[in-house]
């Protein structure tokens, strides 16, 4: 019998057909990005924003790990969820205009920005890079936007994706190969190496220099690549349709600095 906890999602999933997407009303740079994001499930917008705001991102957030351990969850990294409301910088990337802008279009249903994690990671023994195993999300549209705080390489924990793995035709095909149960949601390695065997180029390595965004649809399958050296530090932002947000929600991603504010969002 496989292992049981592969199959926990670490989202709960949507079972809603999905919403249809429109980006005939928006601009061209939105829908640029869109339909990248549509295509491959991702798009890398180097230069985003500067080194001197990922620095102080990086000060505020060694701030709360060090003052605030009450709220650190630390398994593969260390982590805080609704670090926006400790740091006004952080706070800036969470409320960003265009980002949340896009996350909405790409949904196609009223969304929000429900919280931002700040994470760090140090190259230590062990299996797992940032996140754990091979993972999706969600069967359906998850989207999230990524900022890489500090210069990020092969070595040193760069995000990883496997390309059209969230279409649906894919996932059958992928289900088959890799000899996955239904709905699956962890995956081994040497799962995802059946998968790509005759397809290695779907799997993509995502570097960048600090500032580097990052916006992915995470109904794809993703990690953060196991570190061999260095430390990564990143912000998320998790975007959800208002109409996920709820108290099983909050739990989920306990201990949230600020669970009352965000039920307030849907």
């Amino acid at each position: 019998m496989k292992d049981p906890s592969k199959y926990t999602a670490v989202h709960t999933l949507n079972f809603e057909l999905k919403h249809r997407q429109n980006f005939s009303k928006v601009d061209d740079e939105k829908k640029e990005i869109l339909l990248k994001i549509k295509k491959d499930g991702y798009i890398v917008i180097p230069n985003f924003l500067d080194k001197s705001f990922c620095d102080s991102c990086i000060k505020d957030s060694e701030w709360m790990f060090e003052n605030k351990k009450e709220i650190i969850q630390d398994i593969f990294d260390m982590r805080i969820f609704g670090a926006e409301e400790l740091s006004e910088n952080i706070k800036k990337f969470a409320d960003d205009k265009l980002i949340n802008e896009i996350a909405e279009a790409y949904n196609a249903v009223p969304t929000t920005m429900g919280f931002t994690l700040t994470n760090k990671i140090e190259a230590k023994d062990q299996e797992f890079g940032s996140g754990g195993s091979w993972h999706r999300d969600s069967y359906f549209r998850q989207f999230k936007s990524i900022l890489y705080l500090n210069d990020v390489n092969e070595n040193n924990g760069p995000f990883q994706i496997v390309t059209k793995s969230n279409k649906s035709n894919q996932i059958k095909k992928d289900t088959k190969i890799g000899n996955l149960e239904q709905m699956q949601s962890r995956f081994d390695n040497n799962e995802i190496e059946k998968i790509i065997e005759n397809e290695p180029e779907r799997v993509h390595t995502l570097t960048g220099k600090a500032g580097t965004l990052i916006l992915v649809d995470t109904s794809t399958i993703h990690r953060g690549k196991p570190l061999k050296n260095g430390i990564r530090y990143a912000l998320t932002n998790y975007f959800f349709e208002k109409t996920q947000i709820n108290s099983h929600l909050i739990e989920h991603f306990s201990p949230l600095v600020s669970p009352e504010k965000v039920l307030k969002k849907t």
